[in-house]
């Protein structure tokens, strides 16, 4: 066969694979995701993934107010959502166990990238390092309580000592009906 006849032939399969209506082919979307389309454990799942997004960007309480209205601004969340988000954030905030952990006074690093002793990356939620070298972490999740949870944890702590860093309290937000504080004990 020619060069010619070749890129003839590539460039018939190539238009009829483009024009291959969505009735005639066989595929099937493989992502997980995908399956949860319109579902309700999609929509929790979005709305997981936005709040802990929008938690990212508040260090202090004081922070809450202008990040809902840079969502609602660029579209991200209505007006109406925005005060039901708005609520479970101050709630996170103002929670008589972290509401020391969203004052000035410290410093914070929210989804700061750390790296352990194999390369692998991971990103706390929330550290707050105080002026004593002393970091509490602090992990946002939706859903039910896991093991695997406290383990996500106990990693990160371990980095962290690896670091040289004192780890004070760590701490497991479940962010439902209701804000549920857990801490994770170290393994001894």
């Amino acid at each position: 066969m020619s060069s010619s006849q070749e890129e003839r032939q590539e460039m018939e399969i190539q238009q009829e694979f483009i024009s291959t209506s969505l009735e005639e082919h066989n595929i099937l979307m493989l992502a997980n995701s995908s399956k949860l389309w319109n579902t309700a454990q999609g929509k929790a799942i979005d709305f997981g993934n936005l709040i802990h997004e929008m938690m990212s960007k508040v260090i202090t309480e004081n922070d809450i107010e202008k990040v809902v209205k840079q969502y609602i601004q660029h579209g991200f969340i209505s007006k109406v959502d925005a005060e039901e988000i708005e609520k479970i954030i101050t709630k996170i905030v103002t929670h008589k166990s972290l509401i020391s952990f969203f004052r000035n006074e410290s410093t914070v690093f929210n989804e700061r990238e750390i790296v352990d002793v194999d390369n692998q990356i991971m990103i706390p939620d929330r550290l707050v390092l105080t002026a004593k070298n002393e970091v509490t972490i602090i992990d946002y999740k939706t859903g039910k309580p896991s093991k695997r949870d406290h383990q996500q944890l106990l990693k990160y702590e371990q980095v962290l000592k690896k670091m040289h860093f004192k780890v004070g309290q760590k701490l497991l937000v479940y962010i439902n009906e209701e804000i549920d504080i857990v801490e994770v004990s170290s393994k001894k």
